[in-house]
């Protein structure tokens, strides 16, 4: 009977480990989302009209962070060891359905891991961790930017 019991304890402390993370996931992308708000300025150097992001107080407090996410593998260089996680598979990107510049975000994989994420598919879904830096300014990355990046699991090829 105990032995039972033990496991039946066992059992949903790992489930509620499990819906613990998806949540976690789930409220760093509410936050990522939706506290953010992007104006267009007309750039001299791109000689057109460039997005710059305006950063909410939730979003400034995740900076420097360490945070877990989940979202979809989007190829934009494996051979350079450019990589992007999204909140939405391929065919829901930003740039497809103009969902906005914040479903995205950049990846700055440790060395460790790069073999992992050159091996990943389009719409692969899977959880990383790293350090969130927002970036407001450089118009050469985008604005999230996860630095240390590690690989935690592939949830759905």
């Amino acid at each position: 009977m105990k032995i039972k019991y033990l496991l039946l304890l066992v059992s949903l402390s790992c489930s509620i480990s499990v819906a613990a993370q998806k949540a976690s996931s789930d409220t760093i992308w509410d936050v990522l989302l939706n506290d953010i708000k992007i104006k267009h300025y007309y750039s001299t150097k791109y000689n057109g009209l460039m997005p710059r992001p305006k950063f909410g107080r939730e979003v400034k407090a995740l900076n420097g962070q360490t945070i877990t996410v989940r979202g979809f593998f989007l190829p934009i260089d494996v051979t350079n060891d450019m990589f992007v996680l999204s909140y939405n598979p391929m065919n829901m990107c930003f740039f497809c359905t103009g969902d906005g510049y914040q479903t995205i975000l950049e990846l700055n994989v440790l060395p460790k891991y790069l073999a992992r994420f050159k091996k990943l598919k389009t719409d692969n879904y899977f959880e990383v961790r790293g350090k969130l830096r927002l970036n407001q300014n450089n118009y050469e990355h985008l604005f999230y930017i996860l630095d240390d990046v590690e690989f935690i699991e592939l949830i759905k090829q």
